[in-house]
C-alpha cells in the first residue's frame, strides 16, 4: 500500500511505520539517558523548630527548595517551599490525616525501610545542623544526647562520600533545666538519582500488587471452605 504525496512521489506504509518506530526509540533512549543522568535535590535553606522561647507551644519556620539537576550540576527546575505554602496546603487538605491514612494503608516493615533507604542511595552535601535538648530528667538526658550524636555519626558515615569540615557541621547539645526542651536548626542539601527513585516505586508497587493477590487469594480459599 501506498501513500502519494502533493509532489507526486509515494511512500510505503512500513517506510512510514519505520520512521515512527526510530523516532519513538530515538526519544526512548534520551528519556532514559536523561533519567540517569539527572539528580533530585532537596535543598533546606531554614528548617526551625524550638520551643525554648515558650513552653506550650512550637515555634517553626521553613523554607526549602525541590530541585532538579542535569549531571549533577545544571538545574533545570527550582520548586520553592515555604511556612505559607505549607500552611495553606494543611488548610486544603488535611496533611496530618492523609498521611495517617496513607501510613494505615501500605504499612512497611524494618526489612523495607532499610531496603528502601539503601536503594536510594542519598546523597548529602552539605549539613550545617543545631540542636538543643532538654528533659525533665539530667541523666535521660545526657543518655539521649549520647545515643543521637553515635546513630547520626554512623548515619553519617554511610551517606558522606567525601568529608570536609567546611560542607559538614552539626552540633547536638543538652540543656539541664529539667524541663522538655527542644530546638532544631537545619540547613542541608541532598540529592538522589532519578533512576533510584523510578527503582524504588518499582519494587514498591510490586510488593503491593503480591499483597493485593495474596490477600484475594486468602478470601477465594476462605470462601471455599463453606463449600
Amino acid at each position: 500500500m501506498y501513500i502519494k504525496e502533493k509532489n507526486g512521489k509515494t511512500i510505503t506504509i512500513r517506510g512510514v511505520f519505520m520512521v515512527v518506530v526510530f523516532f519513538i526509540g530515538l526519544l526512548f533512549i534520551i528519556v532514559t539517558f536523561l533519567i540517569i543522568a539527572s539528580r533530585i535535590g532537596i535543598r533546606v535553606d531554614k528548617f526551625y523548630v524550638s520551643n525554648l522561647e515558650s513552653s506550650d507551644k512550637f515555634n517553626f519556620d521553613v523554607l526549602f527548595y525541590i530541585e532538579l539537576y542535569l549531571f549533577n550540576k545544571i538545574k533545570l527546575l527550582s520548586i520553592k517551599i515555604d511556612k505559607q505554602k505549607l500552611i495553606k496546603m494543611n488548610q486544603k487538605t488535611d496533611l496530618k490525616k492523609l498521611m495517617l491514612k496513607n501510613i494505615k494503608k501500605d504499612t512497611l516493615s524494618k526489612k523495607d525501610i532499610k531496603e528502601i533507604i539503601k536503594k536510594l542511595n542519598l546523597e548529602l552535601t552539605k549539613l550545617d545542623l543545631n540542636v538543643k535538648i532538654g528533659t525533665e530528667d539530667v541523666i535521660i538526658t545526657s543518655c539521649l544526647i549520647v545515643a543521637i550524636v553515635s546513630l547520626f555519626s554512623i548515619a553519617l558515615a554511610k551517606i558522606i562520600k567525601n568529608y570536609t569540615q567546611e560542607q559538614y557541621k552539626y552540633n547536638i547539645t543538652p540543656i539541664y533545666q529539667n524541663k522538655n526542651k527542644l530546638k532544631i536548626d537545619l540547613n542541608c542539601i541532598i540529592k538522589v538519582k532519578m533512576v533510584h527513585i523510578i527503582s524504588i516505586i518499582y519494587v514498591l508497587l510490586k510488593k503491593r500488587r503480591v499483597e493485593k493477590y495474596e490477600r484475594t487469594s486468602h478470601r477465594r480459599s476462605y470462601d471455599y471452605s463453606y463449600e
